[in-house]
């Protein structure tokens, strides 16, 4: 039996073409790999930055307090008015203008602490 041409041709034809189907194939396959592992880093890599970005939301905030802050010269105005009233109380008596203004003290700094 003699071979013809034809027939080996059709058959290197075949035989290329089956092997770039499973260099296809496999081609596919090692892409569809590498985009999951891509997709697993980049899930990975979201999870990571949420967890920091929640990091730097809480240490952003100041613990806030229920004190309110005063300046100096407030605090003063508000023992000089205290004072005064106390004064008036015991109708300007001299002598107790020192006792008036530490007692006031006092009760000032204890009430804003």
């Amino acid at each position: 039996m003699v071979k013809k041409p034809e027939d080996e041709t059709e058959k290197k034809v075949t035989k290329k073409k089956a092997a770039s189907k499973k260099k296809s194939v496999a081609k596919k396959k090692v892409t569809t790999k590498k985009t999951a592992a891509s997709k697993k880093k980049s899930v990975a890599k979201k999870k990571v930055t949420t967890k920091k970005t929640a990091a730097k939301k809480s240490t952003a905030k100041p613990a806030t307090s229920s004190k309110p802050k005063i300046s100096p010269r407030e605090r003063y105005e508000m023992i000089a008015t205290m004072a005064y009233y106390r004064a008036e109380a015991r109708n300007f008596e001299p002598g107790y203008d020192v006792d008036d203004w530490l007692e006031c003290e006092k009760f000032i700094d204890d009430v804003l602490k």
